[in-house]
């Protein structure tokens, strides 16, 4: 359920999967199932990966997206990439569903065009 904004969290920060799992006391591939949302996190391990996670407990349950501070450059340049591959990725797809749109539009002018032509 809150897998994917751990997953986003954890990739703002530039941590790897290994890297918080190892933090956590658990396996990769125990971390992995947090994040696919196949482990039910408890109250515990929340508190404590949220401390890795340098967020607030609060901030992995809410539906607000997450605001991550970061204390260095780098990891602000790392955020601003993410971020903008993010958005360029939304923006692609924004960009094919208009297409699609007037592809639509175009077609169904043609039907009633047609149609309208048979009266």
């Amino acid at each position: 359920m809150f897998g994917e904004k751990i997953k986003m969290i954890r990739q703002l920060r530039g941590f790897s999967q290994e890297n918080v799992a190892a933090k956590l006391g658990i396996a990769q591939n125990a971390y992995s199932r947090i994040e696919t949302n196949q482990t039910r996190l408890d109250s515990a391990m929340l508190v404590k990966l949220a401390e890795v996670l340098g967020v607030s407990p609060m901030d992995i349950l809410s539906g607000q997206p997450a605001i991550v501070n970061f204390q260095s450059n780098k990891g602000t340049q790392q955020s601003f990439g993410y971020v903008e591959s993010v958005v360029t990725g939304q923006r692609e797809l924004y960009d094919k569903l208009i297409a699609g749109k007037d592809e639509e539009i175009a077609r169904l002018s043609r039907i009633i065009e047609k149609l309208l032509a048979k009266r």
